[in-house]
C-alpha cells in the first residue's frame, strides 16, 4: 500500500494538496493502491475530498480511524426533521439562512448553526445555561452523524472536547488549558483502544501511533511525506518497505540558504528517509551540489488523467475573446500584481482582452490594493476576481481562457501551467526556477520573459491575442506537451522509485 501523508484536505486546497490529491487518484487508476493520509480533525473532509475527486476508500483520516468511521455513507440531517431535538417541548426560530434557535419559556435553550454549504441541516448545536453563557456544543460531520462533543469552562473557554463512535461512546478526548495567556490543547487521551488507554502529549505524537497502527493493517507498505510539518513524525514511522519525502515547492531562499522547514528532510533526520522526490531536473542537480550524500529522484507533481489527454480540442471560437487568466494563490510570492500591471498594458492595444483571476488569497490587503488599481484605472468589467474553484468547475475555467500567465517568484513544477496546457492554452511566464525551461518552448507552447519585465509579458500577451494564426500553433503545441504528463508517463516515473 502506498500512503501519501500530509496535515488535511481543505476547501481551498494549496498545490501541496492538489498534488497529492492527484497522484493519489493517479496510483489507485492505474490499480496500484494509495491512500491520501490526514491528520488534522475535519468534519467536512469527505466534502472537501469530493471537490478534488477523492473518496473515503482513498483518504484516511487519524480521527476517522479511531472513531470507526472511515466508511460511513452520508445521511441528510434536516433541522425540522432532527429526532434528537423536541420540537414540541421547545420553539424552533428561524433566524435567516445560517442558524435557528431553540426557545422555552422566552429563553433560549440552544442554537443550531447550519452546516457549511447546505440549505437547513445540523452543523453544530451550542446549549447556553440560565446565565445565556455556552455550556456544551454538539458537532455534526458533514456525513450526518454526531462527532464530537466540546465541553466549556464558566468564562466560555474550551475545556474539553470528545470524540464519537457511531454509538455515541468517547473513543478519544482532547484537553485544552489556557498557557500563557492562549488557549491550547494540551493532552489527547485514546479511551478503550483495544482495551486501553492511551495518553499523548501533542497531536503529532498521536499522529505517529496512528500511523504505526495503520501500517500495521497492509503489507508492502511506501509511506510519502508530503507536508513539511509532518517530516519529522514521518520519520518515525515503522513497518515500511521504503520512506520518501515529496517537495512541493522552492527549498532555499534568494540567498541560497534552505528554508528552516526543508531541516528535517534535508539534514536533521535526512538517514531515516530512503530519499527526496522533486518535480524537476534543475532541483534535483541543486539539492545534489548542496548536499551530495542525499538520494534525489525526479517525477512530475501532476498528472493528466486519461479523459483529459483524450478530450477534442477547444479551439479559438469556442473560447471567450481576449481572455487571459492567472491561476493560483493571491499572495505576494505569486507577485499577481506584476500579472495586472502587465494586463493594463495589454488592455492598451488590446481593448477586448481581459483578466481572470481564480485562487483563494489569505492577504486581503493585497487583493484590495489589485481592487483599487483596477478601479482607479476604470476597467472593473475588464478584470475578473473570481472565487475559489473546485476540480471541475477548473475544467470550464481553462476551456474558456486564451493565454495563462506566470508571475511567481518560484515555481517547483508550473501545476497550473501544465493543466492549463492540457486545456490547449499558451502559456507566458517570467523566468524563473524550477523547470519552466523544459515545460516551454519558444514559439512552440509559449514564452518565457525575463523576470520582473511585465512590459516584455504584454507584448508577448498581446501578439498571442492578435495572431490568430499563431496563437492556433501555440495552442496544438501546448496540448502535444501536455500529453507527456499522463497518468500512465508519471506513474511510470514514480512506480520505478517507489517500487
Amino acid at each position: 500500500m502506498k500512503y501519501f501523508v500530509s496535515r488535511s484536505i481543505y476547501t481551498f486546497n494549496s498545490g501541496v494538496e492538489h498534488s497529492q490529491a492527484n497522484r493519489t487518484l493517479m496510483f489507485n487508476a492505474l490499480g496500484d493502491q494509495a491512500k491520501y493520509v490526514t491528520r488534522d480533525y475535519n468534519r467536512l473532509w469527505v466534502r472537501d475530498a469530493e471537490r478534488v475527486g477523492l473518496n473515503s476508500t482513498n483518504v484516511l483520516n487519524m480521527y476517522d480511524f479511531f472513531q470507526g468511521t472511515c466508511d460511513v455513507e452520508r445521511v441528510q440531517l434536516p433541522v425540522r426533521e432532527f429526532k434528537q431535538l423536541s420540537l414540541t417541548k421547545y420553539q424552533l426560530v428561524e433566524h435567516g439562512a445560517d442558524y435557528s434557535t431553540l426557545d422555552h419559556a422566552g429563553r433560549q435553550i440552544a442554537r443550531i448553526n447550519i452546516l457549511p454549504g447546505t440549505v437547513g441541516l445540523v452543523g453544530d448545536i451550542e446549549y447556553y445555561d440560565r446565565f445565556e453563557t455556552i455550556v456544551s456544543r454538539e458537532n455534526f460531520d458533514w456525513r450526518g452523524f454526531k462527532s464530537s462533543i466540546d465541553y466549556f469552562h464558566p468564562d466560555g473557554a474550551l475545556g474539553v472536547r470528545r470524540f464519537l463512535n457511531q454509538a455515541g461512546d468517547v473513543v478519544l478526548e482532547n484537553i485544552y488549558m489556557n498557557i500563557e495567556g492562549q488557549l491550547q490543547p494540551t493532552m489527547w487521551k485514546l479511551i478503550n483502544y483495544h482495551g486501553q488507554d492511551y495518553r499523548f502529549n501533542t497531536e503529532d505524537q498521536l499522529f505517529l501511533f496512528f500511523l504505526n497502527e495503520a501500517m500495521k493493517q497492509t503489507d508492502n507498505n511506501v509511506i510519502v511525506s508530503d507536508h513539511r510539518e509532518i517530516d519529522y513524525v514521518v520519520a518515525d514511522v515503522e513497518n515500511v518497505d521504503t520512506k520518501w519525502v515529496a517537495f512541493h515547492g522552492n527549498h532555499i531562499d534568494q540567498g541560497g540558504t534552505p528554508f528552516a522547514a526543508y531541516s528535517i528532510a534535508l539534514q536533521i533526520r535526512a538517514q531515516d528517509f530512503d530519499g527526496i522526490i522533486v518535480p524537476t531536473s534543475e532541483q534535483q542537480q541543486e539539492l545534489v551540489e548542496k548536499f551530495p550524500e542525499l538520494n534525489v529522484q525526479v517525477a512530475p507533481d501532476v498528472a493528466i488523467n486519461s479523459e483529459l489527454v483524450e478530450a477534442k480540442p477547444v479551439w479559438l471560437r469556442d473560447r471567450t475573446e481576449g481572455r487571459i487568466i492567472f491561476s493560483g494563490r493571491l499572495e505576494a510570492d505569486k507577485r499577481p500584481m506584476e500579472a495586472l500591471r502587465a494586463f493594463f498594458q495589454v488592455l492598451e492595444q488590446v481593448p477586448n482582452a481581459s483578466m481572470e483571476f481564480r485562487g483563494y488569497t489569505n492577504d486581503q490587503n493585497l487583493l484590495n490594493e489589485m481592487k483599487t488599481m483596477v478601479e482607479q484605472r476604470g476597467v472593473q468589467e475588464r478584470v475578473i476576481f473570481g472565487n475559489y474553484l473546485t476540480n471541475n468547475e477548473m475544467q470550464s475555467f481553462y476551456d474558456s481562457a486564451q493565454v495563462i500567465v506566470n508571475t511567481s517568484i518560484s515555481e517547483a513544477a508550473g501545476m497550473n501551467l501544465i493543466e492549463a496546457m492540457a486545456h490547449g492554452i499558451p502559456v507566458v511566464s517570467f523566468d524563473t526556477k524550477y523547470g519552466l525551461h523544459d515545460l516551454i518552448e519558444k514559439d512552440v507552447n509559449g514564452y518565457i520573459v525575463t523576470n520582473g519585465d511585465h512590459a516584455q509579458m504584454a507584448r508577448r500577451i498581446q501578439k498571442m491575442l492578435t495572431d490568430n494564426v499563431l496563437w492556433a500553433k501555440l495552442s496544438k503545441q501546448a496540448y502535444a506537451k501536455a500529453k507527456e504528463y499522463s497518468f500512465d508517463e508519471v506513474y511510470q516515473k514514480w512506480h520505478a522509485i517507489l517500487k
